[in-house]
């Protein structure tokens, strides 16, 4: 974990922990990405024991299932069972019901590029300060251009460019979407 990855710690059978390296700029650790996927955004760095270092987070207990499903199915093969290719351009999943939070290297980036981006229609303020793109009545992001090409591509946050296809977030919104994906 230490080196990248994350882990699930079971203190009971109804209580489990995330755990990952913590994250370097909000957005670039594979295990931060989990965390989202679980619906949480806050973290705390372990002061002590085994972890010390590391971030964790409690898993929620609506996400339990979840979690145990995907440490059953990834326990069942040593490796890929099977091989796909991704074309975005045909999909745009990730671009539709998804919340895109801006950090802050991204606000400052834009802010020299395109400050036009941080303002209205583009963007929001979350509750909590950060700002997000704002999607459309369809869910689209606001960016999303029909042939599903990003009007902001050279600037698109650092999320966005971050993403990873066929992660489980890409997957589970190709699924909500309906998108297939081409086997090998």
């Amino acid at each position: 974990m230490r080196a990248g990855g994350h882990a699930i710690v079971w203190s009971s059978p109804k209580r489990a922990t995330l755990v990952f390296r913590v994250p370097r700029d909000e957005d670039d650790d594979l295990g931060l990405w989990s965390l989202l996927d679980l619906g949480r955004w806050r973290w705390a760095r372990a002061s002590s024991g085994a972890l010390r270092g590391l971030a964790t987070a409690r898993v929620p207990a609506d996400c339990l299932d979840i979690v145990r499903e995907r440490i059953d199915r990834d326990s069942t093969h040593a490796g890929p069972t099977l091989r796909e290719t991704f074309d975005c351009l045909a999909c745009g999943a990730c671009c539709k019901r998804n919340e895109v939070v801006l950090n802050r290297s991204d606000v400052a980036r834009l802010r020299r590029a395109r400050p036009d981006l941080l303002k209205r229609p583009w963007v929001r303020r979350r509750n909590d300060g950060k700002l997000t793109l704002t999607l459309l009545r369809s869910g689209a992001c606001r960016h999303l251009e029909q042939g599903n090409a990003c009007a902001i591509y050279e600037h698109r946050p650092s999320p966005c460019s971050d993403f990873v296809i066929g992660s489980e977030c890409c997957l589970s919104s190709r699924e909500e979407e309906g998108v297939t994906s081409e086997s090998i």
